[in-house]
């Protein structure tokens, strides 16, 4: 993966999130547009360590390029991914940016005398947009629209279109009770009682998925949480480990968290008892990093997988490898 920072940072979550092959292989298919993406399995996917910095749009990259090889015909394509939290206009523009310099990239394999052999193809790349704006996506998917009086000349112009997943209007993506209707509507929470009320479905949504997944879901609560305090985060924490254990827990921990809500309130603790408060829920959740990390070291993932998704620098994860070795 990239360690460097996207420009912008409110695109981090969904970098780490679909990164994850599993819950983009979740997203895919459920895309109507390409047949093909129904029966993808995980191992034909190809996570491209690149991005493309455009040098026309300085603060803009692209987000995350797969490799795909449905060997049994023979067929390489890419699917570039692009998060959007606001509409712009531009970006058939920027894809057809990106979508140039990453064919400049792969002729860069192939000497001149066999890029001009007949049957010398180019990979298909299938350009999606990811929207989650509160407001309406206007822009147009076709390219050829951004070109002055295309109308005029039919075919002859450049165009392609690009695939929209508008989560305003993606009922057919998060109908389905699983891992990532629970991701992307967790990024979508802004007050304690929804939080609550997803959570009483929380064994539905858990179904069936993997502990990767479940690691990506606990390290992106904070962020996807962030209009909430940090009790309520660890405590829906507390009840994703419960649920994944087979515990029956998860919604007295809500129950119980609401009492305590209420009687916060009611009393009006001093504000040294709350500080005392905060400090306890940051430790408790420096110590969920680390059993998290130790988690991983047993599954055999790598030092710098493990500081990625953690967050922890790669001395402590050295630290725990050495702990448990001995």
């Amino acid at each position: 993966m990239n360690n460097q920072f996207p420009h912008n940072i409110n695109d981090l979550e969904y970098k780490y999130i679909f990164s994850n092959k599993s819950i983009f292989l979740r997203l895919l298919k459920r895309l109507d547009e390409i047949g093909v993406f129904k029966n993808l399995t995980e191992d034909q996917l190809e996570r491209i360590d690149k991005s493309y910095v455009l040098p026309d749009f300085s603060e803009q990259e692209s987000d995350i390029l797969y490799k795909v090889n449905l060997k049994e015909k023979e067929i390489i394509f890419y699917i570039l991914f692009e998060h959007q939290s606001t509409v712009d206009h531009s970006m058939s523009i920027r894809l057809l940016f990106y979508i140039t310099d990453l064919y400049r990239d792969y002729i860069k394999d192939f000497d001149k005398g066999e890029i001009k052999k007949k049957g010398f193809r180019l990979p298909a790349v299938v350009p999606i947009v990811f929207y989650d704006g509160e407001d309406r996506w206007t822009a147009t998917t076709r390219l050829r629209e951004k070109i002055l009086g295309f109308e005029e000349f039919g075919n002859c112009v450049i165009d392609f279109e690009y695939i929209l997943i508008d989560l305003n209007q993606a009922e057919s993506i998060l109908q389905v009770k699983d891992i990532l209707s629970l991701i992307l509507k967790l990024n979508r929470i802004k007050r304690y009682e929804e939080l609550e009320r997803l959570f009483w479905e929380l064994r539905e949504y858990l179904w069936g998925a993997e502990e990767k997944e479940i690691e990506v879901l606990k390290v992106c609560l904070p962020v996807a949480l962030r209009e909430l305090e940090d009790i309520e985060v660890e405590a829906a924490k507390r009840a994703i480990d419960e649920t994944v254990r087979g515990g029956e827990k998860a919604m007295p921990l809500f129950q119980n968290l609401r009492k305590i809500r209420e009687e916060l309130i009611f009393e009006g603790l001093q504000q040294g008892l709350q500080q005392g408060l905060q400090q306890g829920l940051q430790q408790g959740f420096e110590q969920s990093k680390i059993e998290t990390a130790e988690r991983m070291i047993l599954k055999g993932y790598k030092d710098e997988e493990i500081a990625e998704i953690t967050g922890l620098s790669l001395e402590k994860i050295k630290e725990l490898r050495a702990k448990h070795r001995n």
